[in-house]
């Protein structure tokens, strides 16, 4: 019998991103994660946005997208905040990771928290 749990990871801990710079949270396994999952994302300046990117072997690093076009997005255009908790859609994957670029507004200093439901 399987049951569900809730995890809680701070992904990115007050990280200076430049002006227009781009940074990128640390790499998780995401191979346990029921398909829930939330970021709590804190931003001192700037506009930033936050897409989620997949890898198979912890190594390569992809923008997922469709047929359509890219998928995995958090949140565009966030701006100084003490804390944002953005639910989303994630991207099936083995390792997860967050690419976090700064709009060419001012240098900023984030901090990613990722709560993910896990079936264990």
């Amino acid at each position: 019998m399987s049951r569900s749990i809730v995890d809680h990871e701070v992904l990115m801990s007050v990280k200076s991103i430049t002006k227009a710079g781009t940074a990128y949270s640390r790499s998780i396994p995401f191979d346990d994660c029921d398909g829930t999952a939330c970021v709590k994302i804190i931003s001192t300046a700037g506009s930033i946005t936050v897409t989620q990117q997949c890898s198979i072997d912890d190594l390569t690093w992809y923008d997922p997208e469709t047929s359509s076009g890219a998928v995995g997005a958090v949140e565009d255009a966030i701006t100084v905040t003490t804390g944002r908790y953005i639910s989303y859609t994630p991207v099936m994957a083995p390792f997860i990771r967050y690419k976090v670029v700064e709009g060419n507004i001012a240098t900023t200093v984030v901090t990613l928290e990722l709560v993910k439901r896990l079936e264990v």
